[in-house]
């Protein structure tokens, strides 16, 4: 004897229910009657077989208390749902006191509660509608429930503490909060607006021209005052690197330094991509940039990955160089701007660097192959590049000059 159960999907009441009306035929059913009332039991109510098994043997047993109370086993009955204290301030406040939230200035629950006490009169009674007009459009929906406030409800928000207010708008505030975490500056962000942002998906490949800008900050353990920066501009086809050393985040001083850089590289600068700081993100820069007919860019906030080209040069030339100490007076500053072109020139034209150039995916392993040349090398296969500029570009500086100069003015670096 098997049992026949419409397939579909049951609610746990109604598997219950099914469970009590097979109940009484399982306990008369003989060892393989039982298994196969089962099978098609787990079946039907995908429940364990051991559970079914227990509740097919309790339902209808009786038992007795010791003060003579009889118990009858039925599933189908349960008081989880009853067990404590009913909610007496339940979510069908929670329009009443978003709506208080937001017209107290989204205060804290303490001083949301002092509003209600102080001012219940008025408040509670209901705000006329000719008042809420006056408000914006998003705040009008969230005020009207306001307008016109039931008694059980007033009399709920009369006796509320603080600590249920908190509960209840927990998840307003969560999602205010949310919203507004990464909330820019109402004013700075005009310049922000004209100013593209790029990823580093969505940057253009081998087309020369394209560089990538940061600072690094020589201000050792404390930021506080003014301290020297450098500044390092990256060409990401070629790798070719111009460094400079500025007085302070002044953005004069990130003028000067991409005015120099201007004249100082073989080739046209076509796109700028920086990162979001102040001494990028300013109107003499766009101006500058804007007047060259040069692309400004900049990458998304909180993502240091979107120029990862200079990133990844930042070690390896300036702070294995000079050091994480703290760089801000003027002989230091002079000793910073002479060593810098010259790390520069020692590494463009003498120093190889590797580029990927091939990624290929081998089951779950990705096999990159790489191109080893210095940027002087790049540079000069560049189609880009005319016959003069090449030229100029082969007058190479000598390398065992330039080192003992960068070794010298390393020194004196470290020791001003």
């Amino acid at each position: 004897m098997t049992i026949t159960i419409p397939e579909g999907v049951y609610t746990m009441k109604a598997k219950r229910s099914i469970v009590k009306f097979n109940a009484r035929a399982y306990k008369k059913a003989s060892r393989q009657q039982k298994s196969a009332m089962l099978d098609d039991l787990v079946k039907a109510t995908h429940l364990h077989r051991k559970y079914l098994t227990m509740l097919l043997n309790n339902t209808g047993k009786v038992r007795y208390t010791s003060r003579g109370i009889k118990l009858v086993g039925d599933p189908t009955i349960t008081y989880l749902h009853k067990r404590g204290r009913k909610k007496k301030y339940t979510r069908e406040l929670l329009p009443y006191l978003k709506a208080l939230w937001v017209l107290t200035g989204y205060r804290s629950s303490v001083h949301l509660r002092a509003f209600i006490t102080e001012h219940q009169s008025w408040v509670l009674a209901g705000i006329p509608s000719q008042e809420i007009k006056g408000f914006p459009k998003k705040m009008r929906e969230i005020l009207r429930p306001l307008q016109n406030i039931p008694p059980a409800i007033q009399e709920l928000l009369r006796t509320i503490s603080s600590a249920t207010i908190e509960r209840l708008l927990k998840p307003v505030k969560d999602q205010y909060r949310l919203k507004h975490k990464y909330r820019p500056h109402p004013h700075a962000s005009m310049l922000k607006k004209k100013i593209p942002v790029e990823s580093h998906f969505d940057k253009p490949l081998g087309r020369l021209g394209y560089t990538e800008l940061d600072t690094v900050h020589h201000c050792g353990l404390v930021s506080r005052g003014s301290y020297c920066l450098t500044l390092t501009e990256v060409e990401t086809t070629t790798h070719w690197v111009e460094l400079r050393a500025l007085r302070n985040k002044a953005h004069q001083w990130v003028y000067q330094a991409l005015k120099d850089i201007d004249q100082t590289l073989p080739f046209k600068v076509n796109t700028r991509h920086v990162d979001g700081g102040s001494e990028f993100i300013n109107r003499a820069l766009w101006a500058y940039t804007q007047a060259r007919g040069v692309r400004y860019v900049r990458s998304r906030a909180y993502h240091k990955n979107d120029n990862p080209v200079v990133e990844s040069r930042q070690w390896t030339l300036v702070r294995s160089q000079v050091g994480y100490r703290r760089y801000d007076t003027d002989a230091e500053y002079q000793v910073l701007a002479r060593l810098m072109p010259l790390i520069s020139l020692k590494n463009n034209y003498f120093m190889p660097t590797m580029k990927t150039i091939k990624k290929v995916r081998i089951g779950g392993k990705v096999r990159k192959k790489y191109e080893i040349d210095t940027p002087y090398k790049r540079v000069l296969k560049s189609a880009a590049l005319s016959k003069g500029k090449k030229q100029t570009l082969m007058k190479r500086k000598n390398f065992s000059v330039l080192s003992e100069t960068v070794t010298r003015d390393h020194e004196t670096a470290t020791k001003a």
